[in-house]
């Protein structure tokens, strides 16, 4: 019994723990797109806008209505009283002999139509409706175009949202990596410091320095690990995974290319952005508007035919009647008129606003670009500031040893080394940021 559990125990050591899920920015932002609720109501609205084409769609083909009736008088619809004489002159007009009806009664009752059963099926087809239907459905297409554009719209701002979330966490992590290797340094510099004291080469003073220098460093680190906890819960959120305890890639790049990889012409690439394709739209539906409101001053025309069945004598018959109508909307003319004249100025705004919004566009570009410019120069100056702060502590260190610095100039000095890497780390998020927003900006597949 005690082999099996001994070996119970080796076995449960050679396992491996089952590792928590570490999640990447690119799996990130695909959970994000999966599960982010403007993406879903997005699509939701692809599909709303579909139906809306599929009903302008049917406007091309028949209306066919349906009707029926039966009905039942209280006494005979038609009642009339005819004279013999009455009754004369129309066999008359029909060549027979009048002097037949000698023998009968002076004059005669008519009853007709008690009771009866009227059906009937219309198919009209129209001919021409002054390009409404048409433009209609034009509209329609192109409001599915719309839809689908911004849905793009709502992927590149939960992508470029994401990647500022996780971000923000990766450099919270960093700066503890920082905060680490500080604790690393106040740790040495509090034996160098004892090892003084206790050598009577300097005063108690100095470790009471750097201990309340380590305990200053032990707020930080709560207000960072508080941070992270926080950032998580955002990111998790945000990504659909809300109430995970989620664990990222902490793993800082330093493959930094030069802007200048990324800089295109921003005239040219103009075109290629959702919100330029947006903008074209708005100016096609607005002339689509436009021919539709001309379109219902102009006449209607229709063909069809409609099919009766009436059974109103006793003996139901059937006929089929070809008909064509035309329609002019005469009194729709004077306010018709003020209806077009509206839609053009209309027309005129969005063609207009689309150009302003070009400019503005090529702005952003511009202005994107200058930050990713300027997050690189400062992730530059951030690795020359490492490179100074981390020698001018290791000459604080020298001179500490030698009795020609104070503890308060060597603490100055890592301060600083430490301010150093906290500001590069800032510098390298600010420029993975910068870049996705000018990748976006400039109308490209984030990376």
């Amino acid at each position: 019994m005690k082999q099996l559990y001994i070996i119970a125990l080796l076995v449960i050591e050679i396992l491996p723990i089952h590792a928590q899920k570490i999640y990447t920015l690119q799996e990130c932002r695909k959970l994000a797109i999966q599960n982010n609720v403007k993406m879903r109501d997005a699509q939701l609205r692809i599909l709303q806008s579909k139906e809306t084409e599929k009903n302008a769609f049917s406007k091309y083909l028949p209306s066919v209505s349906a009707g029926a009736y039966y009905f039942h008088a209280k006494d005979y619809l038609i009642k009339k009283n005819i004279s013999q004489q009455e009754l004369g002159s129309i066999i008359s007009q029909m060549g027979l002999d009048p002097s037949t009806l000698s023998s009968l009664p002076s004059s005669f009752a008519f009853n007709m139509i008690k009771h009866g059963t009227i059906a009937q099926v219309v198919a009209m087809e129209p001919i021409y409706a002054g390009g409404q239907i048409t433009a209609g459905y034009k509209l329609a297409k192109l409001q599915t175009e719309v839809t689908k554009l911004q849905l793009q719209q709502s992927k590149d701002e939960i992508i470029s949202s994401t990647e500022t979330y996780y971000n923000q966490l990766l450099t919270l992590f960093e700066k503890v990596k920082t905060i680490d290797a500080a604790d690393r340094q106040l740790s040495r510099i509090h034996q160098d410091a004892e090892n003084a004291y206790k050598g009577g080469i300097s005063n108690k003073n100095d470790m009471l320095t750097v201990e309340l220098k380590q305990n200053e460093q032990g707020t930080n680190r709560l207000k960072l690990d508080n941070g992270i906890k926080l950032c998580k819960m955002v990111l998790a959120q945000y990504i659909g995974l809300n109430g995970e305890d989620i664990q990222i890639d902490t793993t800082l790049t330093s493959v930094i290319p030069e802007p200048t990889t990324y800089l295109v012409d921003h005239v040219t690439t103009l075109n290629s952005r959702t919100e330029t394709k947006l903008l074209d739209r708005n100016v096609e539906a607005n002339k689509l508007e436009t021919k539709m409101k001309k379109g219902a001053l102009l006449p209607t025309v229709s063909v069809g035919a409609v099919g009766v069945y009436q059974d109103l004598t006793g003996d139901g018959q059937t006929n089929i009647i070809g008909m064509a109508t035309v329609s002019v909307p005469i009194s729709e003319w004077w306010s018709g008129n003020h209806n077009v004249h509206h839609q053009k100025i209309a027309e005129q705004i969005a063609t207009q606003d689309r150009e302003d919004n070009r400019q503005m566009m090529l702005i952003q570009m511009q202005s994107a670009y200058n930050d990713l410019d300027n997050a690189y120069k400062q992730i530059l100056l951030a690795r020359k500031s490492i490179e100074k702060s981390a020698e001018n502590l290791r000459l604080n260190e020298d001179y500490y040893h030698a009795g020609t610095s104070t503890m308060s100039d060597l603490l100055d000095a890592q301060t600083q080394n430490q301010q150093s890497y906290d500001q590069y780390a800032d510098a390298i998020s600010q420029y993975l940021n910068s870049r996705t927003a000018y990748l976006i900006a400039t109308g490209r597949e984030v990376e």
